[in-house]
């Protein structure tokens, strides 16, 4: 049965080891995009109508249902996964397992031996520069390691006191090697 770890993360150990979830971070932006993505989707429609021409009308037409189409199906995944999805980290001695899942069907499974993730760091969310004041967004937070020289991010919209009690619950199993940033991480806390 799955415990809360901190914030949003809940964990439990599996067969596979320890198993924690971590739920997407609900976003306005989604909700926002849908309301553009119909404002269009009208706009489009009226636009068809005032052509004159019939073949230019149909030309526009199709134009314009796939542009919609397109919007459509982006927003509609964005809102299943600011609403449904999951990223689900499983770590054992020799492996972790980065899984996504969205409306409860697994999307992708990533694996990485434990052995080769080093530089495992927290990223503090991104400023946004909007006047009069400065801000932050808080679904540009994410954890990243490297693995065979690659940069791997993933839990998007972590916060601080989140990714802290996962890295402290992820040394428990596996003894990442220390990073210098991860050390200042915890020692803000």
């Amino acid at each position: 049965m799955l415990e809360r770890l901190a914030g949003r993360l809940k964990w439990e150990h599996s067969d596979l080891g320890l198993r924690i979830e971590i739920p997407a971070r609900w976003s306005l932006q989604a909700i926002f995009a849908a309301l553009v993505v119909g404002v269009a989707a009208l706009g489009a429609s009226e636009l068809q109508w005032d052509i004159p021409s019939n073949e230019a009308r149909l030309a526009v037409g199709v134009f314009s249902i796939i542009i919609v189409a397109v919007g459509a199906c982006v927003v509609t995944a964005w809102l299943c996964w600011s609403l449904t999805g999951r990223t689900i980290v499983t770590i054992s001695q020799s492996e972790l397992r980065l899984q996504h899942r969205i409306l409860g069907i697994q999307w992708d499974t990533r694996r990485f031996p434990t052995s080769d993730i080093h530089n495992l760091r927290y990223l503090p969310p991104t400023e946004i520069w909007a006047a009069p004041r400065t801000d932050t967004d808080p679904n540009t937070s994410k954890i990243q390691f490297q693995a065979k020289n690659k940069r791997i991010k993933f839990a998007s919209g972590i916060t601080e006191r989140e990714a802290c009690a996962l890295f402290d619950r992820m040394q428990e199993i596996y003894k990442f090697p220390r990073d210098s940033e991860l050390d200042q991480v915890r020692a803000t806390r």
